[in-house]
């Protein structure tokens, strides 16, 4: 039987990336409700300060990590920070990541193109090998990477990004296998169409309420909400899943795994 909701995590001391906003605003507010010490990392000092402030007003242990994760200095500053004020690290949450500009894949520009990787793959991977190396010299610990179904499947005119979140499904199997003997399990979560500030911003009001209420692509009907990406990103953290280690964990709402057409095609006479 799991731990009770508020103390499964009590003791550990996390680190998640990407938190000012969003899905990673959402998981950091998970850990926290879950009892763990959070270190919040982004970019922008605006939304992290904005995440922090609100979930401390809410009595959860936080503090903020201003961090360019593509940036080595950066990181091996926020690893040597969090290590001498907590002693350790048990979770890291690599959600980080941005788009490439959308586009033909004959006319690519590959700088933006270049950003992506170096965020999405390159920063997860050179903050992964910095925590992971703190885990190993202490009592182990979880990783948590946040792919995608685009992974799975072409997301539009996008090119890098789709690549670099299929890229932290294989990192993702191969460091499990290195890093079990140190006690460090290693998985993937992988949202579908989720209820961001990004889904609102990119798309009409009516499209939107759509999406909410009467998403007929996808089997449950709606988008998944971001507190549904940070459930299954605590429950991989967690002791709950102890045996689980290079998996992937699709939260979609059904998206990936339907491949029903006959109910779209058009009446016939």
């Amino acid at each position: 039987m799991g731990a009770d909701a508020g103390s499964r995590l009590r003791g550990k001391c996390a680190i998640v990336t990407g938190a000012g906003q969003g899905i990673g605003a959402s998981i950091a507010r998970r850990l926290a409700d879950d009892g763990a010490t959070v270190i919040a990392v982004d970019r922008s000092r605006i939304s992290l300060g904005e995440t922090v402030a609100a979930i401390r007003k809410d009595g959860g242990d936080i503090a903020a990590g201003l961090a360019d994760i593509s940036d080595e200095a950066q990181v091996a500053a926020l690893v040597a920070d969090a290590t001498e004020r907590h002693g350790t690290i048990d979770i890291l949450v690599n959600n980080a990541a941005v788009f490439d500009e959308p586009g033909s894949f004959l006319t690519p520009s590959l700088q933006q193109m270049q950003i992506t990787l170096q965020v999405n793959l390159a920063g997860t991977i050179l903050l992964s090998q910095q925590v992971a190396a703190v885990m190993a010299a202490g009592a182990g610990g979880s990783i948590v990477h946040i792919s995608s179904i685009d992974a799975l499947g072409a997301p539009g005119p996008y090119h890098a990004y789709p690549a670099t979140k299929a890229g932290l499904l294989s990192l993702a199997r191969t460091m499990s296998f290195e890093l079990a003997p140190r006690g460090i399990r290693v998985n993937c979560v992988s949202p579908g169409w989720v209820n961001t500030e990004m889904i609102h911003k990119t798309f009409p009001p009516a499209q939107v309420e759509y999406m909410l209420n009467n998403f007929e692509r996808v089997p449950l009907g709606r988008l998944v909400e971001p507190e549904e990406i940070a459930a299954a990103v605590a429950f991989l953290a967690s002791d709950d899943a102890s045996a689980i280690t290079g998996a992937n964990l699709v939260v979609d709402g059904g998206l990936s795994s339907s491949q029903y057409v006959s109910g779209t095609l058009p009446a016939t006479e």
